[in-house]
């Protein structure tokens, strides 16, 4: 006799569904996760901009390390004129100031040559309507030019000579020497320690005359300005 199996039949399987999706491919994942890559590679780039307009804040840094740098040319630019006086040549020494001109009641010396040296003086210049006793002639210009001279000679040997005299006017004209002048100063030798004096007359315009002193070869060796 056969046994009935009163166990209850299992129901039968379900149909097997569709295999599920990984959750990385299902769209309520994909698009939120497209939106968050969107936004932070968005951001980086952002940030990415941010960082180059932060650069101006680094830069007084870099002008405060660089201040040093430009302090050194302002030193040497102070320190320059220093050594260009260090640098620059020291003045020439001033040239020797040439000798006074001659002027009347002062002795001048004269070289004549050969260490021939005369000291010479005008001791006085005055106007004369007459110059001589003997021979009054009046002159051509109104008045003579009288001048008191005393000569020596310092070294070696000299002459003195009226002709070595002579003088022109204000204009540049040559004064007439009145050779009849009382006590003319006299021609001839004069030694060391000796001593010569005498006049020598101008006719010549009034106004300043210049006189001039020559050597004995005639060549002018000192003028004198006198006033008028």
């Amino acid at each position: 006799m056969t046994h009935q199996n009163f166990e209850p039949i299992p129901p039968a399987a379900a149909a097997p569904t569709a295999a599920k999706r990984p959750f990385y491919k299902k769209k309520r994942f994909v698009i939120p996760t497209g939106l968050v890559l969107l936004s932070i590679v968005l951001g980086s780039c952002g940030g990415g901009g941010k960082s180059a307009t932060d650069a101006p804040a680094s830069a007084p840094a870099a002008s405060s390390s660089s201040s040093p740098v430009t302090a050194a040319p302002m030193e040497s630019a102070k320190s320059q004129p220093t050594e260009a006086a260090a640098a620059s040549p020291a003045p020439a020494a001033e040239a020797p100031k040439a000798p006074a001109a001659p002027t009347v009641g002062k002795p001048f010396t004269m070289d004549l040559g050969n260490g021939d040296v005369a000291r010479i003086t005008i001791i006085s210049a005055v106007r004369k309507t007459s110059v001589n006793t003997q021979f009054s002639s009046p002159a051509k210009n109104g008045s003579y030019l009288l001048l008191d001279v005393l000569w020596e000679t310092t070294s070696g040997e000299t002459s003195s000579n009226p002709f070595y005299f002579s003088a022109k006017d204000a204009n540049g004209r040559k004064a007439d020497q009145n050779l009849f002048v009382d006590d003319q100063l006299g021609s001839g030798k004069i030694l060391p320690g000796d001593k010569s004096r005498g006049f020598i007359a101008f006719d010549v315009a009034p106004g300043p005359v210049t006189v001039m002193i020559s050597d004995p070869l005639m060549q002018e060796a000192a003028r004198m300005q006198i006033a008028g």
